[in-house]
């Protein structure tokens, strides 16, 4: 009986190259497009297993997650750590200093390497090492897993897979556009130099948002204590906040009485008549209240001087290329909502949408998950749907100015450790239950108006933040392109005075 054929690393080489009709760009004719299983092997890692722990105490076995994957290394703040005995029973999933990891749950596609005193650790089953290169070397390839081809790749097995984890089989089908082993060299060699004055750049960006995203939160602090305007209220005789909340009653009466004229002109059912409440019921007692205020603002709950806080579709719709603009947290930014980069919704669909969430001027949006707590004022009268990763509060607008809401709202994110308020799995929610029981300091509506005048006086002043965002995004495409060029064979094009002065950085800093 003749023995089977021993499958060599030439032959997996051979079997794994892509066919010129499905290659996905011109490269240089001295390289191969390769899929990437003939190059290494992909490997998951291996959850704790079922009735085990993380060790209390640090021992010499070290257990990866996905929140230690930082900068393509491992941040060394945090770690965790399993005992002997878990880590026999999962000996087999350990990663080395050889291998490139790549998470596949949560933050998808974080690719890096290990540091040396944290070689042969075990790896989280939310993660795969790329192990045994061969053809390969190991920065050329982890440069390329940065790349925004790879990047796409990601999406679109995510999106078609209808899955929020990235399979080990659509990983290993990656095309790799391969050179030899001594141009990979010269290409890392190259990147090493251009993308190190690119990282320089990005911490002087870090530090600088660090330094203005701390200054703005002081002057919030210093305005939602009442110390902003201490020197006003003495100058200035003005009715305590209690007067609101007495009149609150009183709007939501007069907008009841206009809900059931317009219910009868159109044959509708009478809305229900509104829940009132004393202004002791409102008022959150003094045991329960974050921290002292002046004398005559009062603290109450969102719920109580909103009508209504909802959110956007719960489900993607049908997008169409021209239509009603679908707003989502991308498109809140700076404390606007930006139309200029919209996907569009039929009428019929925002109809829908719009007899739950019907945003209109002077509402304020919230963005609730991805990046949270960005806030915009509604300020046109345009018709826009929202998705649900954004929230709609209506404000009774005679009681709390929309502007000082979102003021307030950018400070309680500042104050609070908002991981206590926002619960989630992959993607993190703030949820509208949790929304309307935060706490809101409520000056009076002269005061309230002064807040926002100094609040908008000295921010637009001190906010640099514009400036600093526009050098991220020119760093970031530079980034890119450069990437782009290295595994097209054209790196020798790349010009390093595109990259934007470090200067102009360090001198936003000393401002």
């Amino acid at each position: 009986m003749s023995k089977k054929k021993e499958v060599t690393i030439e032959d997996k080489l051979k079997e794994a190259l892509i066919l010129v009709k499905d290659q996905p760009y011109v490269i240089p004719s001295s390289w191969k497009w390769i899929k990437l299983k003939g190059i290494c092997e992909v490997k998951g890692g291996k959850r704790i297993p079922k009735g085990y722990s993380y060790s209390e105490k640090k021992t010499a076995n070290f257990y990866l997650r996905v929140t230690d994957f930082e900068n393509k290394t491992i941040n060394l703040n945090n770690l965790k750590y399993i005992t002997d005995e878990v880590s026999k029973k999962i000996e087999k999933y350990k990663i080395t200093n050889k291998d490139i990891y790549m998470s596949i749950a949560g933050t998808i596609g974080k690719v890096g390497l290990i540091p040396e005193e944290l070689n042969n650790s075990h790896l989280t089953e939310n993660a795969v090492k790329l192990t045994n290169l061969h053809y390969v070397k190991k920065k050329y390839l982890l440069n390329y897993l940065e790349s925004s081809f790879i990047k796409n790749e990601i999406s679109k097995s995510i999106v078609s897979s209808g899955q929020p984890k990235l399979a080990i089989f659509r990983i290993e089908n990656f095309k790799v556009p391969l050179p030899s082993l001594e141009e990979q060299e010269r290409i890392v060699k190259k990147l090493d130099s251009m993308l190190g004055r690119i990282n320089e750049a990005k911490e002087l960006i870090a530090q600088a948002k660090e330094t203005f995203e701390n200054r703005r939160a002081s002057i919030l602090n210093l305005a939602f204590s009442g110390e902003l305007t201490r020197k006003w209220r003495e100058s200035n005789s003005i009715e305590s906040s209690k007067i609101l909340l007495e009149n609150l009653n009183k709007e939501k009466i007069r907008l009841w009485e206009e809900e059931c004229e317009k219910a009868l002109e159109e044959g509708k059912k009478r809305p229900l008549k509104p829940k009132l409440q004393s202004v002791e019921e409102m008022a959150i007692p003094k045991e329960e209240q974050p921290y002292e205020i002046p004398e005559n603002w009062e603290w109450i709950k969102m719920s109580t001087i909103t009508s209504k806080i909802t959110d956007g579709a719960h489900k993607t719709p049908t997008y169409i290329e021209n239509g009603i603009p679908f707003i989502s947290v991308k498109n809140i930014k700076n404390g606007n909502i930006n139309f200029s980069d919209v996907k569009y919704i039929s009428k019929e669909e925002h109809e829908i949408l719009y007899k739950r969430c019907n945003p209109e001027l002077g509402d304020i949006l919230i963005t609730k998950s991805g990046t949270i707590g960005r806030t915009a004022v509604v300020k046109t009268k345009k018709e826009f749907s929202l998705f649900v990763s954004v929230a709609l509060i209506k404000n009774y607008k005679n009681i709390i100015l929309s502007e000082y809401l979102c003021y307030g709202i950018d400070d309680y994110m500042n104050k609070i450790n908002i991981d206590s308020d926002i619960k989630g799995g992959v993607i993190k929610n703030y949820h509208l239950t949790d929304m309307k029981e935060q706490k809101v300091a409520l000056p009076p509506i002269e005061e309230q108006k002064e807040i926002v005048r100094i609040l908008d006086n000295v921010l637009e002043k001190e906010d640099k933040i514009n400036e600093i965002l526009e050098i991220e995004e020119m760093i970031e495409l530079l980034e890119k392109s450069i990437l782009d060029k290295a595994f097209r064979g054209e790196l020798g094009t790349g010009n390093l005075e595109d990259v934007p002065s470090l200067e102009v950085l360090k001198n936003i800093l000393e401002k």
